[in-house]
């Protein structure tokens, strides 16, 4: 059997108007350390974990970003982040079956493409 296309979560993203602020919050409430990124425009967190194959180290990130960022949807107020085991293929896939991605993306964090679900979640 082939290997699926989503891996592991790679991140949940909160929008706020405040993100320093909120991440104050949840590291009082909750213990979450945050590091603040991008001059006060996102806080993180990362949840380290062994990838399930090899020794490569894995991170989940929570992050807080500032509401300008947020993806422009009707209702949507988080997102999701999922790691695949293989982004080109799963690009392919999702465009033979008609969903609209947005290119591939680089970044020092790894590559990124984009879509929404059917209810206009930003994925």
């Amino acid at each position: 059997m082939e290997k699926p296309f989503i891996a592991h979560i790679g991140g949940a993203f909160i929008y706020s108007q405040t993100p320093k602020k909120l991440a104050d919050w949840y590291h009082k409430h909750l213990g979450i350390e945050y590091k603040m990124v991008e001059q006060g425009s996102a806080c993180f967190a990362s949840f380290f974990y062994k990838e399930t194959e090899g020794s490569k180290k894995g991170y989940f990130a929570w992050s807080i970003i500032k509401s300008k960022y947020r993806p422009k949807t009707k209702f949507q107020t988080y997102m999701i982040n999922y790691k695949v085991n293989d982004l080109e293929k799963l690009v392919t896939h999702l465009e033979s079956l008609d969903v609209k991605v947005k290119g591939i993306e680089k970044h020092k964090e790894g590559n990124f493409a984009w879509i929404s679900d059917p209810e206009g979640n930003h994925i």
